[in-house]
């Protein structure tokens, strides 16, 4: 009966993993830390594309720490384009023309002033999207990795029981 009861909330929990979406949970450092990593390695477990080891659970923490940095300090091509947004603007104040060719060089900048809201737009989506497949991911991992361990332990205390039954079955044991 505590198997059976064990086995029905343990299920409910990794389907509850299996199917959590990246905009109604988050997951907390620790069950990051120890389901995504440490559980893993114990159970040699891996994930398509990333290979857990010691080395690489300690250059995970050591990447973590220096990823605040880098956010900060490095910028993408895309951004660096989309600094010339000022440029753009302090370039055209500095234009003395005609008022046809001010006037097309206005156009010009305001086409590439949408286009440039358009491309934050995209790739704002495409890195959200990004960032929730990513969460998804990890949180059916740590599903696999909770009914990994269900299954052995489950297995486990299958045969210890089966094995002390039978052990204690008086009219098996021989004489």
């Amino acid at each position: 009966m505590f198997m059976v009861a064990s086995s029905v909330v343990l299920t409910v929990v990794v389907l509850n993993y299996h199917h959590r979406k990246a905009d109604m949970h988050e997951m907390p450092p620790w069950v990051k830390t120890l389901f995504l990593q440490w559980l893993p390695w114990i159970l040699q477990m891996s994930r398509p594309g990333k290979k857990i080891t010691r080395k690489t659970l300690r250059m995970d923490q050591k990447m973590k720490a220096l990823k605040d940095i880098k956010e900060r300090s490095s910028k993408s091509l895309l951004a660096n384009v989309l600094d010339m947004d000022d440029d753009i603007r302090m370039s055209s104040s500095y234009l003395r023309m005609d008022t046809d060719v001010s006037s097309s060089c206005a156009l010009a900048q305001r086409d590439l002033q949408s286009i440039l809201r358009e491309l934050r737009f995209i790739t704002g989506r495409m890195k959200k999207a990004e960032d929730d497949a990513e969460v998804v991911g990890d949180w059916k991992f740590a599903a696999m990795v909770v009914d990994r361990i269900c299954l052995i332990v489950f297995t486990s205390f299958t045969i210890i029981a089966t094995i002390a039954v039978l052990c204690s079955a008086p009219h098996i044991i021989v004489q």
